[in-house]
């Protein structure tokens, strides 16, 4: 009875332990994965079964991308977000240039694709977009799927607060862009390609094509991902 007794407690330290840690048990997953709390998959909008949907507005229209950390990953189509606006901020050393975020933005809106994931590669695309780090965060967004009425509910990320630009980049002349604020050509050509392939609008691949890039290029991805011949005017 005694070692009954002692393995009972050891089994109720680990379990202390790991929820002190932010883990939990029983198909709750860590406040990391940009749950908080008690919430589980299973409370999410955007998880069905073992997929859940995401909302892919930046390099993440591209199959090709995704599929590198998202092997899963299965386009359903090309897709609009009301009331938010696609811009750039935070320099990052991958893309050589400020990477894109959605910005609450009435009357704007978003083209993205929409992808259809298993629930085991959730957590590799939070690790993608730099969750863990502090650098995006994880919302749930409701997007309509081209010629379609009805609201999907869909997995989307966008810079934290600290990150987030303050100004809207449409609001400026070309020549007033800061630095920090312009994408490289090679990430502008990765979503331009992306929008392409995933039968975005002529008119929202057009304005795409009308920010302006750093010039800079990141010659691995321009590679891998085939964007040489992407057209920047």
């Amino acid at each position: 009875m005694n070692i009954e007794r002692h393995i009972n407690l050891v089994l109720c330290l680990l379990t202390a332990l790991r929820v002190s840690k932010g883990h939990n048990i029983g198909g709750i997953i860590s406040s990391s994965n940009g749950l908080h709390g008690n919430d589980s998959l299973e409370t999410l909008p955007e998880v069905h079964g073992s997929k859940f949907f995401y909302f892919g507005f930046g390099s993440n229209m591209l199959a090709e991308r995704i599929h590198i950390q998202n092997p899963t990953a299965e386009r359903i189509g090309a897709a609009l977000l009301a009331d938010y606006r696609l811009d750039f901020a935070r320099e990052g050393p991958r893309w050589r240039g400020a990477v894109g975020t959605i910005v609450p933005t009435p009357g704007d809106h978003t083209w993205g694709a929409l992808w259809e994931i298993d629930v085991s590669n959730l957590d590799d695309i939070d690790n993608q977009e730099g969750v863990h780090l502090g650098i995006y965060e994880a919302l749930t967004v409701y997007v309509k799927l081209q010629n379609e009425e009805t609201a999907t509910a869909a997995r989307a990320y966008m810079l934290t607060k600290a990150h987030q630009p303050e100004s809207n980049l449409y609001h400026m002349n070309r020549d007033e862009v800061p630095q920090d604020r312009q994408p490289s050509k090679t990430y502008l050509q990765c979503l331009i390609k992306g929008a392409i392939e995933s039968s975005i609008p002529e008119e929202y691949v057009v304005r795409l094509r009308s920010i302006k890039h750093n010039g800079r290029v990141a010659s691995n991805l321009e590679e891998r991902l085939g964007l040489q011949d992407v057209f920047l005017p």
